[in-house]
């Protein structure tokens, strides 16, 4: 098994010391973090949400990012978007 550093070791013990209260019995920390992980899991994508700070892409945002794309002429033609960027 692989060793894993926490940084809210106490606040794993708080939540342990909830779940004995709410529970009436003792979950050991490796079990709450089981659970914990079983529980992300199934609910993956409210956790992405909970956890972005960039505005979700919505049709309308998409349709507002296309209608205000910039359609000029390009300067180098000939160059790939790589040779461009990186001078390759």
């Amino acid at each position: 098994m692989a060793n894993v550093k926490l940084n809210n070791k106490s606040l794993l013990e708080k939540l342990q010391a909830e779940i004995t209260l709410k529970l009436g019995k003792k979950m050991s920390q490796q079990d709450v973090l089981d659970k914990s992980i079983e529980f992300t899991y199934e609910r993956l994508d409210e956790f992405i949400l909970e956890n972005t700070d960039h505005p979700v892409l919505t049709k309308d945002l998409i349709e507002r990012i296309r209608n205000n794309r910039y359609e000029g002429p390009l300067e180098h033609p000939e160059k790939s978007d790589d040779e461009l960027i990186y001078g390759l």
